[in-house]
């Protein structure tokens, strides 16, 4: 694979913009590197396996940074729901992968942004094991089916974390956890070779970039306007899990 200098710019202008959306919400870098990126000539077996060797790192240096504002032990469960219901997921992807069933998946995703945006900081729940248990594996659905892994965070900014550092931290570890799976399973069945290692470090130079301005603006913003710019993040992807399947019957 032949990698131009036009091509390395671009890499670097999307990985830039996409980091800095996680520096600030610490989620929701592909939502603009897979659309963005897919309009190249990489193909989604390059590109996912790509940013899994980016995000695999920096999920877990900030989990590690913020290990003390939350609990490993109560995020634990989650987990393995989580895991659990990516089992039928990714057992279902080969038989049901319909268009229609992807863009009702957005349009819940941007039904339950909606209603995060505009709820009362009264009407947040204190959490219950058995809502966590059935959110949590029907993000692990998705992820396996779709590779959207969403209604977990939805649940974790209803139940009213303490602050940016603990949503940070608790969703990173989480995403940590999955992406080590996934970079296992990636790793045994031969996804890797040495074009995506050099897709991977040219990218590095943005990734880094997009995260440290990104957390340089974060530091500077109130935890209001963080919370609503998670929720943003959260309806934009739901709105491009829609577009996406709706237009592109993707």
């Amino acid at each position: 694979m032949e990698i131009t200098i036009g091509l390395a710019l671009f890499l670097f202008v999307v990985q830039f913009c996409s980091y800095f959306v996680k520096g600030l919400a610490g989620f929701g870098d592909p939502l603009i590197s897979n659309p963005m990126l897919s309009l190249t000539t990489l193909q989604n077996n390059q590109i996912t396996p790509m940013n899994l060797l980016m995000n695999w790192p920096l999920n877990l240096y900030i989990s590690f940074k913020n290990r003390k504002a939350f609990s490993v032990k109560d995020t634990i469960p989650m987990i393995v729901c989580i895991l659990i219901g990516m089992v039928p997921g990714l057992l279902l992807l080969k038989y049901a992968t319909s268009w229609v069933l992807k863009a009702l998946l957005g349009l819940v995703i941007v039904i339950c942004g909606i209603e995060m945006l505009t709820r009362k900081e009264s009407t947040r729940s204190s959490g219950n094991m058995i809502v966590m248990a059935l959110v949590s594996i029907a993000s692990g659905f998705t992820a396996g089916l779709y590779g959207i892994n969403l209604f977990f965070v939805a649940y974790i900014e209803r139940t009213g974390y303490v602050n940016r550092n603990q949503f940070r931290g608790q969703m990173c570890f989480i995403f940590f956890i999955e992406n080590t799976v996934r970079l296992l399973i990636y790793i045994f069945t031969g996804f890797y070779n040495l074009d995506i290692i050099k897709l991977a470090l040219i990218s590095a130079v943005g990734v880094i970039c997009g995260m440290f301005l990104g957390s340089r603006v974060d530091s500077r913003l109130s935890e209001a306007t963080v919370k609503k710019i998670i929720t943003i993040v959260f309806i934009c992807a739901g709105l491009s899990t829609l577009i996406k399947a709706v237009v592109f019957k993707i």
